[in-house]
């Protein structure tokens, strides 16, 4: 029930928050690059969607899995370039990520990586939260089982609107 009243109270005020997704070079946010980047309002609409050169090679088994290589990123902007784009875009705003600890780690590594200031934005965790409503326990952990993405595409401009869905979805279930 926590998570359908978090989906309404969020769902009745759509300009106070948005959905963040990344794509990167790998799964250890001290080390790892973002590659791309999207977010999307509470209302459904694109406000940023840009692959990142992060610097560096991407390895052949980070592209296979979301399909961005050196090749795909060749004339992107670089984090420190698209920086001050991400924080209009999610200052002073509750910024919601599927397993918003990676998120919030890769985009806390880059900032310290490229001499950038700290996101003005709170943080919350859609996958704690969709956890929560599907309801399968975990004894071993004492938590809810964590839910894959459902149908992810493994995009970031995908994976924002699978999110979304998600929030919208529990909105309107019942108790």
């Amino acid at each position: 029930m926590r998570s359908i009243e978090w989906s309404r109270q969020l769902l009745e005020n759509p300009d106070d928050w948005c959905i963040l997704d990344t794509e990167t070079t790998g799964l250890n946010p001290r080390y790892s690059r973002v590659v791309e980047i999207s977010i999307l309002n509470g209302r459904g609409d694109l406000v940023l969607d840009t692959l990142i050169d992060p610097g560096v090679p991407i390895p052949d088994d980070a592209a296979s899995i979301h399909g961005i290589s050196d090749e795909l990123i060749y004339g992107s902007p670089s984090m420190s370039d698209a920086w001050s784009r991400l924080q209009d875009v999610t200052g002073n705003k509750l910024v919601l990520a599927y397993n918003s600890s990676f998120d919030r780690g890769m985009l806390f590594y880059e900032a310290v990586r490229n001499d950038l200031p700290k996101l003005n934005c709170e943080w919350d965790c859609v996958m704690v939260k969709y956890s929560a409503y599907v309801g399968a326990w975990n004894p071993r952990f004492g938590n809810y089982q964590y839910q894959k993405l459902p149908s992810a595409g493994h995009r970031s401009r995908v994976d924002c609107a699978v999110t979304l869905d998600l929030v919208r979805l529990m909105g309107a279930s019942e108790f």
